[in-house]
């Protein structure tokens, strides 16, 4: 395993250990926001605004959202992973062959 990687994975796996121990302490803390934000801004914006909250044009349930959110994640991990190797290896790698002469026809 190269230096690159091992970094990535010691902090990849700090992050996830930070990330679920502020987790267990807001919820050991009480600090449970189950509502949602949606509840929250609309009626912060229903009471400041003086009238009454309408649904948009366009309504997303929440299996929609979660459809839509992993599909764009997919699409661009996807896309990330068919275009690492093109950015961040050198073409001499990628053909197993040494270093290869650019030639100009004129």
């Amino acid at each position: 395993m190269d230096k690159f990687t091992k970094n990535a994975l010691i902090a990849c796996a700090l992050l996830c250990a930070f990330i679920i121990t502020s987790f267990y302490v807001g919820t050991a803390l009480g600090f449970n926001m189950s509502g949602g934000a949606d509840d929250k801004v609309n009626s912060l914006a229903t009471a400041d605004g003086g009238g009454q909250a309408h649904d948009s044009w366009y309504y997303v349930t929440q299996n929609m959202e979660y459809i839509g959110f992993g599909s764009i994640g997919m699409a661009g991990g996807f896309l990330c992973g068919y275009l690492w190797v093109m950015t961040f290896e050198e073409t001499s790698n990628i053909q197993g062959q040494g270093k290869t002469e650019v030639t100009r026809h004129n």
